[in-house]
């Protein structure tokens, strides 16, 4: 039985001479007869966008926000307060409070004589402080966040007190 399988498998008729076969297109016939589909690509490459104008909007949207206009201008730290590790310029230290807080006074009425003149690193009204770290009370002035600012404000402070020098400490500043 298997013999008679594998002989009518053999003899049937042959596939190869037909047209269109496995091996590839016939080279005698022509291309638009091996396609299957007579579309072609030119026919989707034609499109004319001028049959679609294109129009702006009729109407315009004007946006507005309630952003401060600093925060626009890219100020946003503009009149922040902040406590930063600064200086100050020190001008006296002694372990007596009433001799520093007399100090402090003599120091206030200086200020009032010089302020016309002072740089603008000192600012308009600068903080006369006693800052007290056992066992010294220290009279300072300012408040700078930078120790190039505290150098300019002790140029103009040592013409009056000789001794003064730049100091760290914390301090509040106005960005």
């Amino acid at each position: 039985m298997v013999g008679w399988v594998v002989l009518a498998a053999c003899s049937g008729p042959s596939q190869s001479g037909q047209r269109g076969s496995a091996t590839g297109p016939d080279p005698e016939t022509p291309p638009a007869e091996n396609t299957r589909s007579a579309v072609t690509v030119v026919q989707y490459e034609t499109f004319d966008v001028s049959t679609y104008p294109a129009r702006p909007p009729e109407q315009t949207v004007e946006v507005t926000h309630q952003v401060p206009r600093r925060l626009m201008q890219g100020r946003a730290d503009e009149g922040v307060k902040q406590t930063v590790e600064g200086f100050r310029v020190q001008v006296f230290s002694a372990q007596d409070q009433e001799a520093a807080q007399d100090f402090r006074e003599q120091v206030r009425q200086w200020w009032a004589a010089v302020k016309a003149d002072a740089p603008d690193a000192l600012g308009e009204q600068p903080p006369i402080v006693i800052e007290y770290a056992q066992p010294y009370y220290r009279v300072r002035i300012g408040a700078f966040a930078e120790r190039e600012q505290a150098a300019e404000a002790l140029e103009f402070v040592q013409k009056k007190f000789s001794g003064a020098f730049a100091a760290q400490s914390t301090v509040t500043v106005t960005r």
